[in-house]
């Protein structure tokens, strides 16, 4: 506990658990008093400054945890925003080629109907083409194989699965480097 003496008053600074025990000691004081009438123990201008001081470390208190959950939340953000990407995100190496998978909405925006190029649907510069499929809550899966900082860097064409199933994901990526390996 700090105390600073003011002109008119004290400042007190307390510990949320100095802050607890005052405020039970503040509630059985005034209790004792309610419930002992015989013998009072303060003036009776100051009857009703016990309940103020009751009010006020009550409101401190509420006002403390509320402080501290918000710090917690503030704390904890980056690592719920990492937990959050995590799960929208997929890696996975299949028959040498690395696979990364999205999850998200897509829409098709190829002007040509037998080709696909899939699009963020909730991207600011998407414009989905008038009748281009929208696919929601799926996966839009990309594959490479080999590194950029060399020449042998080969990189499949994206595509999105039918549904959420993270299964699909392996389905989908080894049809591509099938088709691919026709070519």
């Amino acid at each position: 506990m700090k105390t600073h003496a003011m002109l008119r008053g004290l400042r007190v600074t307390l510990t949320k658990t100095e802050l607890q025990a005052l405020l039970n000691l503040t509630r059985y004081g005034a209790g004792q008093i309610a419930s002992n009438s015989s013998f009072n123990y303060l003036p009776k201008r100051q009857e009703g400054v016990a309940d103020d001081v009751i009010n006020g470390l009550e409101l401190g208190l509420a006002s403390l945890r509320a402080k501290q959950a918000e710090a917690r939340f503030r704390r904890e953000q980056p690592k719920r925003e990492a937990e959050q990407r995590a799960a929208r995100t997929h890696h996975a190496e299949i028959d040498g080629y690395y696979v990364i998978g999205f999850l998200g909405d897509w829409t098709d925006i190829s002007e040509d109907p037998d080709q696909r190029q899939w699009a963020d649907l909730l991207h600011e510069d998407t414009v989905p083409r008038e009748q281009g499929e929208v696919r929601r809550g799926v996966w839009r899966i990309f594959l490479s194989r080999g590194s950029s900082a060399s020449d042998d860097l080969d990189v499949l064409p994206s595509d999105c699965t039918e549904t959420a199933e993270r299964e699909e994901i392996e389905e989908l990526a080894r049809r591509i480097i099938a088709r691919h390996g026709k070519q």
